[in-house]
């Protein structure tokens, strides 16, 4: 069964698996009434579009979906719902091979089939409307994404119940698209409502529930509520020790969210604009239910990060049933920590010890060439207000792209940074040159040692009002 929770005939009732989406699959058996030949004919297209879709060969899907459709027979055939599952299987698989424009037109279709055959409560409309929804997530049209999983969610309570697990995956996806419109207390409130849900069907003392906290702390990081996002974070990491233990790996997902959060709080442009570690001033927003922080140095925040990498490090390496694959990722961070602080040397070791953790997985060779087979930026900071007009409406800004070309280095830094394009404008360009001299990398890993890797490029946006855009002053490069 593949991540989408493939299934041979349409189930009863719909549910959600983690990855966001149910793909439902008809095999032809509904076409009982059409002749043997044109039964088999149909059951083996869908056979084969279901093995090359679990194969992840979606171009080749696509194709073969095409075929299921064809084979179904348009509206008014007689085969209505089997054709409203074929052209969403179909949709489906465009979404996973990128092409977002058909897939959402595809949804579209089913939508409007299933509309206007006045099944308005039925749980294939639902899985439409999640359908479209992730096409425009992963478009990333955030504000259409938030649209559609706001009605997915609604016919999911109305078939399913208000508190139904089906939900959360969408509730997930509704989440990130709200904050990147902006619509953060909204967000929020989705963030909650899950938690709510995972409470009711887990119980408040249950790792499941702990994990739901451990979400809503990571993004609180996000929209830079900092304090908001350790004070919930150190929640989660208790609420796990009290039920497991303080040696057991559900620890590793908090410990490592309060580091991240100390990362972002480091780097972070209006942090240090502020001078002040009052937090909450530069938050988007500011949860009235969480205390008032109090006034806590660099030193301190880079120290209560280290020291949660660190036990973390420590739980996987000393865990019997911890994967190579959670050694590999505990150690990495732990490196990029260092690197990130610019201590290469303290970095080295940690990566030596992630590369050999997933050297032992499995698939080790895939996961070493995951984690070490290119440089991964894992510190910048960019240009201020650099993405000051993002959010403007799309005929009053434009983008204007420097894309420059690097060497990282096998300590994580940079040299030889030259702009390839910069649209024209050199004041941009400059600016870019300045931002990535912050910039700090996980080096490639050669047979386990860190090698310089050139020809790394990097690419820094600006928005811009058309009004006051620059005119061209000669290329960058």
């Amino acid at each position: 069964m593949s991540v989408l929770g493939c299934v041979t005939n349409p189930p009863t009732h719909w549910r959600l698996p983690a990855a966001g989406l149910a793909l439902v699959l008809a095999a032809g058996g509904a076409f009982a009434a059409d002749a043997p030949a044109a039964q088999d004919e149909r059951a083996r297209a869908h056979a084969e579009f279901r093995r090359l879709f679990d194969a992840g060969d979606y171009a080749a899907a696509v194709e073969q979906g095409r075929k299921v459709v064809e084979l179904t027979g348009g509206p008014g055939s007689g085969h209505d719902e089997e054709l409203q599952v074929a052209l969403m299987n179909l949709a489906l698989a465009q979404q996973r091979a990128g092409d977002y424009v058909a897939a959402e037109a595809g949804f579209q279709r089913v939508i409007q089939l299933i509309e206007s055959s006045g099944r308005l409560t039925s749980p294939r409309l639902a899985r439409a409307y999640a359908g479209l929804g992730v096409t425009y997530h992963a478009a990333r049209r955030f504000d259409l994404a938030a649209t559609s999983l706001e009605r997915a969610i609604a016919l999911s309570r109305r078939a399913e119940g208000l508190f139904n697990e089906d939900q959360l995956p969408l509730l997930e996806k509704q989440a990130d698209a709200l904050t990147e419109i902006g619509r953060v207390e909204d967000a929020l409130l989705a963030h909650r409502y899950a938690l709510r849900i995972v409470g009711r069907h887990e119980g408040e003392r249950s790792l499941a529930f702990a994990r739901q906290i451990e979400s809503i702390g990571r993004w609180y990081s996000r929209v830079r509520s900092y304090e908001a996002a350790r004070a919930t974070l150190r929640g989660a990491a208790g609420l796990a020790e009290s039920i497991a233990g303080p040696g057991t790996t559900a620890l590793v997902g908090p410990l490592t969210g309060i580091a991240d959060n100390a990362r972002r709080w480091l780097t972070d442009p209006i942090i240090r604009e502020l001078g002040s570690a009052d937090d909450q001033r530069s938050s988007m927003f500011h949860d009235p239910t969480m205390p008032a922080p109090p006034s806590l140095s660099p030193g301190t925040i880079a120290a209560e990060g280290l020291k949660a990498l660190e036990r973390a490090a420590a739980i996987v390496d000393a865990h019997p049933d911890a994967s190579p694959a959670l050694v590999a990722g505990v150690h990495s961070q732990l490196g990029d920590w260092h690197t990130a602080r610019q201590a290469p040397e303290r970095a080295r070791p940690s990566y030596l010890r992630a590369w050999q953790a997933a050297g032992a997985a499995p698939d080790g060779a895939r996961l070493q060439q995951s984690l070490f087979g290119a440089p991964q930026l894992i510190r910048y900071v960019p240009p201020d207000n650099w993405d000051r007009y993002a959010r403007r409406p799309p005929e009053e800004v434009e983008r204007l792209d420097v894309e420059l070309e690097l060497t990282v280095t096998a300590d994580g830094g940079i040299r030889d940074a030259r702009a390839v394009t910069g649209d024209g404008d050199e004041k941009l360009t400059n600016t870019a040159l300045r931002a990535a001299e912050t910039a700090r990398y996980r080096p490639r890993l050669v047979d386990g040692r860190p090698a310089d890797t050139p020809g790394v490029r990097f690419v820094q946006p600006f928005y811009v009002l058309r009004e006051d855009k620059p005119a061209p002053q000669g290329g960058g490069g």
